[in-house]
């Protein structure tokens, strides 16, 4: 008879348990500009330590664990290279950059290491203002790491919704105006507000600036869950903020968004969505509830079957769900408010 740990594969939980490793590797790099140094070609481990102010020794050993997981190429000199990964996504500049939403994913490191607290009393790990505007800081890194995230998940996006024709949107929580800025850039004749708070719009008007179109992207001070939303637009758009939100607070802003909308007026959703009521599946989406649970006092994953319903009992029709293309895990739902 054979034992049952004899028979039953341990790795799979050795590998969860050191899976940080590997996280803390490239965020590492990343907050010691390796990649961004590697832009102009390859450098020994000497010169990368000059540059990033670090000691020989102890920077091989990364730049060598950076080779293990395919960050880096090591050439036959001992001088090291960017992969075209990191080439791509993580040297600053590039229209790809992702290296600020990994700066973001640093400071939640040890937020998440207080995950036990969290569940045990009910609270986040982290309060919302200090990324929110209290801390600058952590804000610009969050607001940054919005834009790194909405520039590849909004340019999909953008290129999904036709909204031709339509000429005022309102982003909701807009953060940094990542979707506004790509929207107009899109839609001829649109313009866009984005309602956000003044500590997160400060870093929002720098970026909008940047890409030349303060004429048709402007800003608004307020808090979305306590102040009325301006009126007379063609689209409501809430991305990226309904997993911040409780149930009632979720249904509150869909009712605050059918007045702000024009009859025959659009809203739009794009957020994570759990698939059903179960709310067990994508698991990305149970990751990154979890995520709520640090970070937001009332942070969780929403169902893409409740918000539908949610959607029909504000009063919208012709309610419509539609992944965007892989790998994005993000799930779009238009609805439209009725014609008088």
């Amino acid at each position: 008879m054979t034992n049952t740990h004899d028979s039953v594969d341990p790795s799979p939980i050795f590998k969860l348990s050191t899976a940080y490793w590997d996280s803390k590797v490239i965020l590492t790099a990343n907050r010691l500009n390796i990649f961004t140094l590697l832009d102009k070609g390859s450098l020994s481990c000497n010169e990368l330590a000059q540059q990033c102010k670090s000691h020989p020794r102890s920077l091989a050993i990364l730049l060598n664990a950076c080779v293990g997981l395919e960050l880096l190429k090591k050439e036959g000199n001992g001088a090291y290279s960017n992969v075209p990964a990191t080439h791509t996504y993580l040297v600053k500049g590039k229209q790809g950059y992702l290296g600020d939403a990994l700066k973001y994913s640093d400071d939640l490191f040890p937020v998440w290491d207080k995950l036990h607290e969290s569940i045990q009393q009910n609270k986040p790990a982290m309060l919302p203002e200090i990324q929110l505007g209290d801390d600058p800081e952590k804000t610009r890194h969050f607001v940054m790491a919005m834009h790194n995230k909405a520039l590849g998940i909004g340019r999909c996006f953008a290129e999904e919704q036709d909204i031709t024709g339509r000429k005022k949107l309102l982003d909701v929580g807009g953060g940094p105006g990542t979707y506004s800025i790509l929207l107009a850039q899109k839609t001829p004749g649109l313009t866009s507000t984005v309602l956000d708070l003044p500590g997160v719009l400060k870093i929002s008007k720098e970026i909008i600036k940047s890409n030349g179109l303060e004429d048709r992207v402007k800003t608004v001070d307020g808090d979305y869950t306590r102040d009325a939303f301006p009126k007379g637009n063609d689209v409501v758009l809430l991305a990226g903020m309904l997993h911040r939100e409780t149930p009632e607070m979720f249904k509150v802003l869909l009712k605050k968004a059918y007045d702000a909308l024009q009859p025959g007026g659009m809203i739009i959703l794009n957020d994570l969505f759990f698939e059903n009521d179960n709310m067990d599946s994508p698991p990305f989406v149970n990751m990154f509830a979890l995520t709520m649970l640090l970070t937001s006092a009332h942070g969780t994953i929403h169902s893409k079957t409740s918000a539908e319903r949610w959607l029909s009992e504000t009063g919208f029709s012709q309610v419509i769900s539609k992944p965007l293309p892989p790998p994005m895990p993000h799930l779009v739902i238009t609805a439209l408010k009725k014609k008088d």
